[in-house]
């Protein structure tokens, strides 16, 4: 049974966030966590984006996707740090517009989300911001991650 947008916001809003604070949130809670993707607090909105990717069904990675591609960067970045909790079916729909952010920080977090798993074109990606990032932390990173990736 769904939450109630109320519910789940006032959930979400703990000073201090702990397992509690994503207890009991599921594939039903997807719309209203769809909503408060638009939340005007961005801590508020990349909350919702973490709870997106606990629940990690499919609906849940089409509204990751869709956030992927938000104008908000904060929730482009913490669509980026929690990628990784998808399996890679689901992640690589949302990793792949990620690698190609003008934000640093969402582009460093997305090629960590990588794995193994993901689409041999999406490590290919990675391979090729080893060799062409221009910021040399990034780059460094995405070297790192395709030997871990095994490229």
């Amino acid at each position: 049974m769904a939450k109630p947008l109320e519910e789940l916001r006032e959930q979400l809003s703990a000073i201090e966030p702990d397992e509690r604070t994503y207890a009991g949130i599921g594939p039903a809670d997807v719309p209203a966590l769809r909503t408060l993707l638009e939340e005007e607090e961005g801590w508020l909105a990349g909350r919702a984006v973490f709870a997106l990717a606990l629940v990690g069904d499919r609906a849940a990675a089409d509204a990751l996707r869709e956030a992927s591609t938000s104008s908000r960067e904060e929730v482009r970045v913490a669509v980026a740090a929690s990628a990784d909790r998808l399996a890679p079916e689901l992640s690589d729909a949302v990793l792949a517009p990620l690698l190609d952010d003008e934000v640093t920080a969402v582009r460093k977090f997305a090629i960590r989300a990588v794995s193994p798993a993901s689409d041999p074109g999406l490590r290919a990606r990675v391979a090729g911001l080893a060799r062409s990032e221009r910021n040399a932390a990034v780059r460094a990173g995405a070297l790192t991650r395709t030997e871990q990736l095994g490229g």
